[in-house]
């Protein structure tokens, strides 16, 4: 079993620097060709089953694996960003600037009234674990999701409900692709943020 955890190519909120959460933006230009490098580097891979998040920026870059691949993309909201209500589409600068306290914490887990808490974070990590556990061993699966919930889930993996207890260790870069796989009961994470497909 393997199960390629993959981040969405440049947005058009990455670009302009701004703090997309669960705002939808879509891929910009460079977005756009990381996704088809993406989708080349993928293309000898059958995958069994594939997920987005119901995103746009997500929907696009699985587009470009797509190309390779017989089946679309289930897109589901279970995948989206953290929502960061009143922080998105706003730069770090005047996010820190309207809530001087964001500084003490972080962007993604600031506590702010109207943002995604810890416990619903937990729920969606809790179900994206059981859909992976139920991929079967010989199968190959893809989720194109987000930089934030990614690593998250990459900490949940690690330390269970405890995952918020953690120092997020990890960076993703647009379309960074993480490996994961289950032997036996056993947990293996092959490698985090790989893009080697980029040319630039």
């Amino acid at each position: 079993m393997a199960v390629y955890l993959i981040r969405h190519g440049e947005s058009e909120g990455n670009r302009k620097a701004r703090v997309q959460g669960a705002a939808d933006f879509e891929l910009s230009a460079k977005g756009r060709e990381q996704a088809r490098l993406l989708g080349e580097s993928m293309a000898d891979l059958t995958l069994d089953h594939f997920y987005a998040s119901d995103l746009t920026r997500a929907r696009e870059t699985a587009a470009g694996i797509e190309k390779y691949q017989k089946q679309k993309a289930v897109p589901s909201k279970d995948f989206r960003e953290i929502y960061l209500g009143p922080l998105e589409g706003k730069t770090r600068e005047k996010i820190y600037e309207m809530y001087p306290k964001v500084r003490q914490t972080t962007i993604l887990r600031s506590g702010l009234e109207g943002t995604e808490t810890d416990e619903e974070i937990t729920v969606r990590c809790e179900k994206l674990y059981h859909l992976v556990k139920s991929i079967k061993e010989e199968e190959t699966a893809a989720i194109v999701s987000h930089g934030g919930f990614l690593t998250i889930f990459l900490m949940y993996l690690l330390a269970g409900e405890d995952w918020d207890k953690l120092h997020r260790p990890f960076r993703i870069d647009n379309t960074g692709v993480s490996k994961i796989s289950w032997k036996d009961g056993r947990l293996t994470i092959h490698y985090i943020n790989q893009y080697h497909h980029l040319k630039y």
